[in-house]
């Protein structure tokens, strides 16, 4: 196989993250043969790959996807199209997970399958930090570019404000509607009710990962200023789940220091970051599970559940482009 045949790149500083943060890794892959490229898809090699989850384990150091298929991220584009042309660039978004105790290099093998064969194998090198000022500072989820130019602001409001307290409840057991609670300092600030880790036979399931960050951005009256931003992960990545495709899915809060308000909310559908107005004391999140075709449901079937965040009580205010089209910019509020 020629070593000419596809290229590989990291892209947005996404090869730096933080101790027990969960962070973006991108990927750039590009067609570099003259022949079309199909069902493109970047694994952990077997040795790396956990058994019962969708997710591989470096060290320490968890690789995680959604999108519902387990073999892997798949490279796609915009319209769910699986075919790179030759010359052509697709984007690949893996979620990272250090759980290591301090900083190190991580050496991240990923296996490169078309069409199920294995052509490549490449190497990317994770540098994980500690929790220091830097950790705070607000990433994109598909543009994660450490912004260093806002160190300043985040030492300022962590000097006026300390840092808050932050943590999520899962109500599961004896309860008939199942439902996560995300609190800042005590206060809740999200109520996430639904398909909540594939409905209530299947709560025990789920995984859930909740961070604090600092960004700057304009209030709902166009001033601009700082914000906590709260950020929780819902992981259900479980294989034997019953009816259930393995996903990730964020559900982000922007929170007013001085007024307490939620004045925006971050989540995704289908690969575009979608923004929702406030402001609200507490945002009222719905899961949804349901039937959704895409491009996994041409490789394994229908997906019978699929779990866009809906927001019931914020205005919807803006969605990005699509993220798999590495041109864009896929960020529907500046952080910064």
């Amino acid at each position: 196989m020629s070593p000419e045949l596809l290229s590989l790149r990291v892209e947005d500083d996404s090869e730096v993250a933080f101790v027990r943060r969960v962070s973006t890794l991108k990927l750039v892959v590009r067609n570099e043969s003259g022949r079309v490229l199909r069902r493109i898809c970047l694994a952990p090699p077997p040795l790396y790959r956990e058994r019962e989850e969708v997710k591989g384990r470096y060290n320490g150091l968890q690789l995680l996807w959604g999108g519902g298929y387990d073999k892997g991220a798949l490279v796609t584009l915009p319209g769910d199209r699986i075919e790179v042309q030759p010359g052509e660039e697709g984007v690949v978004y893996f979620l990272l997970y250090p759980e290591l105790p301090s900083p190190r290099v991580v050496n991240i093998p990923l296996d490169v399958l078309i069409e199920g064969r294995l052509v490549k194998r490449f190497t990317v090198k994770v540098r994980v930090l500690g929790r220091g000022l830097m950790s705070y500072v607000y990433r994109s989820r598909y543009s994660p570019r450490i912004r260093k130019e806002l160190l300043n602001a985040v030492k300022k409001v962590v000097e006026e404000y300390g840092v808050p307290e932050v943590g999520s409840k899962v109500w599961a057991l004896g309860t008939p509607r199942p439902r996560v609670e995300v609190l800042l300092e005590g206060k809740r600030v999200v109520l996430v009710t639904g398909d909540v880790g594939s409905g209530f036979m299947h709560i025990g399931k789920i995984h859930v990962l909740t961070d604090l960050y600092i960004a700057r951005a304009l209030d709902p009256e166009k001033r601009e200023r700082c914000y906590w931003v709260v950020r929780t992960w819902f992981f259900w990545l479980n294989k034997s789940v019953f009816d259930e495709a393995p996903d990730a899915e964020r559900v982000e809060v922007w929170v007013n220091p001085d007024t307490e308000m939620v004045d925006w909310l971050v989540t995704d559908a289908h690969w575009k970051e979608v923004v929702y107005r406030g402001p609200v004391e507490c945002a009222w999140v719905r899961i949804e599970g349901g039937e959704h075709r895409s491009f996994v449901s041409k490789l394994v079937g229908l997906l019978k559940s699929y779990h866009p965040p809906k927001v019931r009580n914020m205005r919807l205010y803006a969605v990005s482009p699509d993220s798999r089209d590495p041109r864009s910019a896929a960020i529907a509020i500046s952080p910064g």
